[in-house]
């Protein structure tokens, strides 16, 4: 199988990305050397691929920013005779809106087939009219990430994480809100990954008396072998999300076999065994998880769940997962 990856000499414009860096300084994969040519903002980078012959192109659907490119480019493979399989990871954006909503659907009527890593999210789709074939099959654990190497100490008792891009919709808020509330010691919340929205309203809550000496901010890209290295020392991973449709995070919290405490979403509900392989809350109800940090979250009962984490790994691979596409771009063949 020939296979080339597509990606992005400019996906966003300053003006919506509020990083500092969109792409990996570290280079990525060099199994698979990406060929930088897509700009959002120039349509004959879009004509360019849309005539390249692939017989099937694989693409993501996840934000109506980049709808209109991608829309454009799977009109133009299926008029060329290749077959697109989009994986969705969001049927309408985070932050809703009828006009984006008509963007994300304009790309998401031109593919031959979808796959969701949830079945909320295929109800999402179908929903929405969209009759193509869905397949369902869960985010596979991130395997290609490294082991960590213990470089990172822990100080506190109990330690936990809330990791990636820190967005109004993932309700980092809501963790400090409970942390603080829970008046708990020897414990330490790291955040890290990149502040996008609420800046102020995060390092204010981080700054008060009540959380003095329990939090730790990582404002910035973290590379692969950070991420190990903080997955490692946490106890569990924290996403208290208000909206979700899916999350790397979990597979990368799975990756580590580390518990997770997230919101009672139905994108999470599904993946997560209350008190086997995590904890779940009421969306948004901070009070809610104080109540579980005060009495119910401790370093023992984390560990105590190290086995039912090591259970859920089990055929949940990255094999199942192509084949799962494959499937979807040639019809005749079966997983």
């Amino acid at each position: 199988m020939d296979l080339k990856l597509e990606s992005f000499t400019r996906l966003y414009p300053d003006l919506l990305y509020p990083g500092k860096n969109d792409r990996d300084p570290e280079g990525g994969n060099p199994a698979v050397a990406a060929r930088y040519m897509l700009d959002t903002l120039n349509p004959l980078s879009w004509r360019r691929l849309g005539t390249h012959p692939a017989t099937t192109t694989v693409m993501p659907a996840w934000t109506f920013f980049v709808a209109p490119m991608l829309g454009a480019i799977a009109r133009r493979v299926r008029k060329n005779g290749g077959r697109v399989v989009m994986i969705v990871h969001n049927v309408a954006d985070h932050d809703r809106g009828g006009w984006k909503a008509r963007l994300m659907n304009w790309q998401l009527k031109a593919a031959d087939g979808f796959i969701t890593h949830t079945e909320e999210l295929a109800r999402e789709l179908r929903d929405a009219g969209h009759l193509q074939p869905i397949t369902v099959v869960s985010h596979p654990p991130y395997a290609d990430f490294p082991e960590a190497k213990g470089t990172l100490p822990r100080t506190h008792r109990l330690e936990l994480l809330c990791f990636g891009l820190v967005r109004s919709y993932k309700g980092v808020d809501i963790a400090l809100k409970s942390l603080a509330s829970a008046a708990i010691n020897d414990v330490r919340l790291t955040i890290a990954g990149e502040i996008w929205n609420d800046r102020e309203e995060l390092l204010a809550l981080a700054a008060s008396e009540e959380l003095a000496g329990k939090v730790e901010i990582i404002d910035r890209y973290v590379s692969d072998q950070e991420t190990a290295e903080l997955f490692a020392r946490c106890d569990a991973v924290v996403a208290p999300y208000r909206a979700v449709t899916g999350s790397g995070v979990l597979a990368l919290a799975s990756r580590y076999r580390r518990p997770v405490v997230v919101s009672d979403l139905p994108g999470f509900a599904g993946l997560v065994d209350h008190g086997r392989t995590g904890w779940l809350f009421p969306v948004g109800d901070d009070a809610a998880l104080a109540h579980l940090l005060r009495n119910t979250i401790t370093r023992e009962a984390a560990l105590a769940m190290n086995a039912n984490l090591e259970q859920t790994g089990d055929g949940n691979d990255w094999d199942k997962y192509a084949n799962a596409v494959l499937a979807l771009a040639q019809p005749e063949r079966r997983i």
